[in-house]
């Protein structure tokens, strides 16, 4: 760890930790400047990557030589530069596969730290399969499965369940040593292909426990899992243009499969999606993630944008509990506790009334995924006053499909943006959230947006005013009579108003007449 002198930092920002994570990987090597928040959130302020194949310039007998060494040299004294630049406190440095797997990879970090001032360390194969695992599991909401980790020098496999990491392995073989090994050209043949296929079958082979747990999602981290799914995406016309948390099926995969071995780099270059960065290596990556996936028989591939590096700096944040027992509620807390004090109130208030109000519908069915659903868009229905007040509706859809939470699915990601905006009485139909991700809504999520929507709205029109002016809620159906009884400690005109409003909505969808009584606090 590196800790840079307090003068860096401007001295109005020095409440908040803000952190490098360098990463010296066997493919590229790349800094992320990480910024917490109150509440235990985070954010990017900027990030670096530059290319470096490190794994393709060790020689036959394992040495790095010193020219490949220095030429790292450069990169990272401008990455400590964007370091200081950006205010960060702290920097941790940290090399994977290419430097660990050198037989002269102590004289590496003693030359690139005398060259640098950093303090690198040398990362263990089964510490980086922790720390993606941490980064993994904070950011997806799954309780059990594998992670895989193909990098260009090494792929480290995790078996995690109940949150909680089980088995890790690194293997020396990733994107760029495969490449070197089997790739020839850059033209795969079938017997190239089956070549790698039964190396990375007979080392598998050796571990017993990745066989043994089948059904499971293979999470996927890393470049080459990532281009796949942005090219799943483009070849379906998918509308959401976010690869984490991204599922495939196994015959999604195998399309690629069975097209990309037998393509030169210069057809690969026009397939839509694909990296130029990535030509050469995405089919030793392919195939390395393929075999695996066949090996231990998993359900699906899920694309996460989270991993290594996300891990070292959550660790960073909270050494004594890194990995978060609910992503999404800690992501909702976080949320909440960047939001200005009333609103806060105001948050927690529609939330709560939203809840009363679903429970005495007694709808039954998927009754516990749309509480989830429910109170999701409760808590952010106004995010889009980040943007501005004047038409913060609209803000609030484009937000929460382009920055979503995380441990929300995909299609939950567009429900609870659409069930927010009829909260702020956005109709369904002048939606352009609604047309735009229609490939990933189902034909019943129009009547559950606007049920859950006219719920929403009635919580909040009950605290419209956003001064808790009604301080109760009783409700209970009876057939297609609802009976609502308020107790207020003021007149509380505004949410009175609001209500009968909204509650013209809410009878329609909810096939429901609304009897309201409205009593004092004080009585």
């Amino acid at each position: 760890m590196t800790t840079l002198p307090e003068t860096t930092r401007p001295e109005a920002e020095q409440t908040s930790l803000r952190a490098g994570i360098i990463d010296i990987g066997s493919n590229s090597i790349r800094l992320v400047v990480y910024e917490s928040e109150s509440g235990g959130s985070y954010r990017v302020l900027t990030e670096s990557r530059e290319a470096a194949r490190l794994s393709a310039l060790v020689t036959a007998d394992g040495i790095m030589p010193s020219p490949a060494i220095h030429s790292v040299v450069p990169v990272l004294r401008q990455f400590i530069e964007i370091c200081k630049a950006y205010g960060a406190a702290k920097i941790r440095a940290v090399a994977t596969a290419a430097i660990r797997n050198a037989s002269n990879s102590d004289q590496i970090i003693e030359i690139l730290n005398r060259e640098t001032g950093l303090d690198i360390e040398l990362l263990p194969g089964e510490m980086e399969g922790h720390y993606g695992f941490i980064g993994v599991v904070n950011k997806i909401d799954i309780a059990e499965g594998f992670i895989i980790d193909i990098g260009g020098g090494s792929t480290e496999i995790t078996l995690f369940q109940e949150r909680r990491r089980v088995s890790s392995f690194s293997f020396p073989f990733g994107a760029v040593n495969m490449n070197v090994r089997f790739g020839g050209s850059g033209s795969w043949t079938e017997e190239r292909v089956g070549e790698l296929e039964d190396f990375v079958l007979a080392e598998a082979r050796k571990h017993p426990w990745m066989s043994e747990h089948p059904g499971l999602d293979l999470v996927g981290l890393g470049g080459t899992i990532r281009g796949l799914g942005k090219m799943d995406q483009r070849r379906r016309n998918y509308s959401l243009p976010h690869t984490h948390n991204y599922a495939m099926q196994g015959e999604d995969v195998d399309y690629f499969y069975h097209s990309l071995p037998g393509m030169d780099n210069n057809r690969r270059k026009r397939v839509p999606g694909l990296s130029k960065n990535r030509i050469d290596i995405i089919v030793p990556g392919m195939i390395i993630l393929r075999t695996l996936f066949r090996h231990m028989k998993a359900a699906r591939y899920v694309v996460s944008a989270t991993g290594l590096r996300e891990g070292l700096f959550f660790e960073l944040l909270r050494p004594e509990q890194a990995v978060h027992e609910n992503v999404l509620e800690f992501e909702l807390r976080a949320l909440l506790a960047n939001a200005p004090k009333p609103r806060q109130l105001h948050l927690r208030q529609t939330e709560r009334f939203a809840r009363i109000l679903y429970e005495a519908l007694s709808e039954g069915g998927e009754d516990e995924w749309n509480r989830k659903l429910l109170r999701v868009a409760a808590w952010t229905y106004q995010t889009g006053t980040e943007i501005g007040y004047i038409d913060y509706e609209e803000h609030t859809q484009y937000l929460l499909t382009k920055r979503p939470l995380a441990g929300l699915t995909h299609r939950e990601i567009i429900l609870t943006a659409l069930i927010a905006g009829l909260a702020a009485k956005f109709k369904w139909r002048k939606s352009a959230t609604a047309q735009t991700y229609k490939d990933i809504l189902l034909p019943k999520d129009e009547e559950r947006t606007r049920r859950l929507g006219a719920v929403l709205q009635m919580a909040a029109a009950l605290d419209s005013s956003e001064t808790q002016a009604v301080t109760d809620l009783k409700a209970k159906r009876s057939g297609d009579h609802f009976e609502m009884e308020l107790t207020c400690r003021t007149e509380a005109f505004m949410e009175i108003r609001d209500l009968k409003l909204a509650s013209k909505e809410f009878e329609k969808e909810w096939n429901v007449r609304i009897e309201l009584k409205i009593r004092s606090a004080s009585k």
